[in-house]
């Protein structure tokens, strides 16, 4: 169910985020782990996407973009102005796929910490009744933000496999610039990776996601 949340949510970015006019200014993240799930939940279900847009480590949604088909020209720009519309985006599609069971009656708790080179990342469990948990990773970014390479990664790598083998195959600014961003989340792809409830496929799709990013390492 994971993967298919993620594809909703990236192809409501891929259709309406990448370059789009309107201005979504970044602001601080939550104060506590369990704290910015908590907000971000709110915030999708009054439907504020501007301000959960602040609730995703920044830059992030706009690289998940590359997944359902963004041009490297529009991700490239959108990472120089903050990708406040595309966070903004990611979250209403978010939303749309994940319904209830998120910003209903759930269960949120604090699960601890991991690390992954030297980056660490916060574990936070939500479980709705009845259903099955799924973890939101965090990260202190300025605050408490959801890391979304921790968090779906596994929805993720499949889609942007296409997208970064291109990119390695060019050498224009544009491509460079992704580039050195994507090996800013192999971190992030690692973490996602160590998740048990993947199957060994979708681990592996991250792993060789990893590879291919730090080939230019």
């Amino acid at each position: 169910m994971r993967r298919a949340l993620v594809v909703c949510s990236l192809a409501f970015v891929a259709c309406s985020g990448v370059g789009a006019t309107t201005t979504v200014t970044i602001g601080q993240g939550a104060s506590d782990p369990v704290g910015a799930v908590e907000e971000l939940r709110s915030l999708l279900a009054q439907g504020d996407f501007a301000a959960a847009g602040s609730l995703a480590v920044p830059g992030q949604a706009v690289l998940a973009s590359l997944a359902e088909g963004a041009t490297p020209s529009a991700v490239a720009a959108s990472l120089e102005d903050g990708g406040g519309e595309v966070a903004a985006n990611f979250w209403n599609g978010f939303a749309q796929g994940v319904g209830e069971s998120f910003v209903g009656e759930v269960a949120v708790e604090d699960l601890g910490t991991t690390s992954e080179d030297g980056v660490q990342f916060y574990v936070v469990g939500v479980t709705p009744e009845g259903g099955a948990q799924r973890l939101m990773i965090t990260r202190d970014v300025d605050g408490q933000r959801v890391d979304l390479f921790a968090s779906f990664g596994a929805g993720l790598a499949e889609g942007l496999m296409g997208p970064v083998e291109l990119l390695l195959g060019s050498s224009n600014e544009d491509s460079r610039l992704i580039m050195s961003e994507l090996q800013e989340v192999v971190p992030s792809l690692l973490v996602a990776a160590n998740d048990e409830s993947l199957s060994p496929e979708a681990t592996q799709r991250i792993l060789q996601l990893v590879e291919l990013i730090t080939r230019v390492g």
